[in-house]
């Protein structure tokens, strides 16, 4: 049974203070930019076919712009602004990336090859590699940590929306602009996959402007540089080996199941069930909004509560838990010949999906020094980016290739896939939750407690040290 010390509950909740209004401005305006990283992210999910009949694309080249065009860049990318983060006024760097992201989802509508689509696409990446770091890293240093998993959650909600909104609108635009073979505009015509990456653009372009409003908190305790020490960097990671590998990895296996579901879901529901861009969106649309909205404003909430009453492992337990139950239904899901039955799955598949996301997001602060937030948030999202995004699509891709011969066998692809790595994930996570929960209880009080500044000794403490 874990226990922690009577004086962290007693002192730091009467001396937090609550969040104000420029905090949650802050929640606001970086949940409209995730919405809007994803809808131009995601958009390319329904635009499969079109791009396989407009460029003479195969199913490989699907998955690698789906996947490692983008990835790839951003992986690396979320490593390199880490550091910016930790360095750097946050609010300029979302402004940038922001900008970049936008001129390069209208790039992507501008291709008229595999070669400059893959291109555009990787400078979506990099502009887009800047705001989880940046949103991390704010966020924490703006919310006291018992209510920072709401904050998140909040946050992560907006991956749920995006996805929902590029599925929903993005069938509506496509469906529209199909109508008309395309749209004329001063750049020439456009096909109507070309039009969606465009207008995907536009609206980025306007809140990256208002990025530059954020509210720039003072940074929580920077620790000084130890003579005698290894970089801050390499000393966390080899203290806290054991679960930060479990951290990487669990939630790693969360994306692989998430973004294999984004990616490919669209196409199977139209080679399975014969449905149409303009049915398929607002199917998806609809089932993945509900379920990510329940998932993360609830998980938030839920794993908040918990923390409270003293189960420190919350995060862990509350992502495991998801995972667990997500794994037969995937199965069910994709080798359902009913398209009801196949929501149904699907939204608790994604349920888990955006849970996990969340949670990954709040251990991950929760377990990392201030100091360091922007540069373990960029190592962690290149694990997850890698192994999720760059890999899930991919692997998909590649079975329904040269594995089935057979591209109506993508949900076979998808009954292995998707099952297979939540099951993985709930075992690391499962197996990790109380070694997470006792390194958790031994630093709250080094890292919560108001202090003018850090000594050698309370920085071991805020380290800590696995056995």
């Amino acid at each position: 049974m874990l226990t922690h010390p009577s004086a962290f509950t007693a002192t730091q909740q009467t001396t937090e203070p609550r969040p104000g209004a420029r905090a949650w401005y802050a929640v606001g305006l970086l949940l409209c930019l995730y919405i809007l990283a994803f809808f131009g992210r995601q958009i390319i999910s329904l635009l499969v076919d079109p791009l396989e009949k407009s460029l003479g694309l195969t199913e490989v080249q699907i998955g690698l712009l789906i996947g490692f065009a983008f990835t790839l860049v951003y992986a690396i990318g979320g490593l390199a602004f880490g550091w910016l983060v930790d360095t750097f006024p946050r609010k300029i760097i979302i402004f940038v990336g922001t900008i970049v992201w936008a001129l390069s989802c209208i790039g992507c509508g501008l291709s008229t090859s595999f070669e400059w689509l893959f291109v555009a696409r990787m400078g979506a990446g990099i502009g887009e590699a800047t705001l989880m770091p940046a949103a991390y890293a704010l966020l924490s240093d703006t919310f006291p940590r018992r209510r920072l998993a709401t904050a998140l959650g909040i946050f992560s909600f907006g991956a749920t929306f995006g996805i929902a909104m590029s599925l929903g609108l993005g069938g509506y635009l496509l469906a529209m602009f199909s109508h008309s073979s395309g749209i004329q505009t001063p750049l020439g015509h456009l096909d109507p996959w070309q039009a969606a990456f465009v207008i995907s653009g536009i609206p980025p372009l306007v809140f990256g402007v208002l990025a530059l409003t954020l509210p720039e908190p003072e940074r929580k305790k920077r620790m000084p540089a130890h003579p005698s020490a290894r970089p801050l960097l390499l000393t966390v990671l080899r203290r806290r080996r054991g679960i930060m590998t479990a951290q990487f990895a669990g939630f790693s296996m969360n994306a692989l199941m998430g973004y294999t579901l984004m990616a490919w879901a669209p196409a199977f529901m139209g080679r399975s069930y014969g449905w149409k861009s303009s049915e398929i969106g607002p199917a998806l649309a609809l089932t993945l909004g509900i379920s990510g909205a329940i998932a993360t404003l609830g998980s938030g909430y839920l794993a908040d509560r918990m923390w409270s009453r003293g189960v420190k492992g919350s995060h862990y337990l509350v992502a495991a838990s998801a995972l667990t139950l997500s794994s037969p239904l995937g199965i069910v899901a994709f080798l359902s010949p009913s398209p009801r039955i196949f929501l149904l799955g699907i939204f608790v598949v994604y349920f888990a999906a955006a849970v996990s996301l969340n949670m990954g997001a709040t251990s991950l602060q929760v377990l990392t020094p201030p100091a360091l937030r922007g540069r373990l948030s960029g190592l962690y999202l290149f694990c997850t980016n890698m192994i999720g995004a760059g890999l899930g699509p991919l692997i998909v891709a590649m079975m329904t290739q040269h594995l089935f011969h057979d591209r109506a066998k993508v949900g076979i692809a998808m009954a292995i896939v998707t099952p297979a790595s939540a099951l993985a994930g709930a075992v690391i996570l499962g197996f990790a939750r109380r070694r997470y929960a006792e390194l958790i209880a031994t630093a709250d009080i080094a890292l919560d407690e108001p202090e003018p500044a850090i000594t050698p000794t309370s920085r071991d403490a805020i380290l800590g040290t696995e056995s």
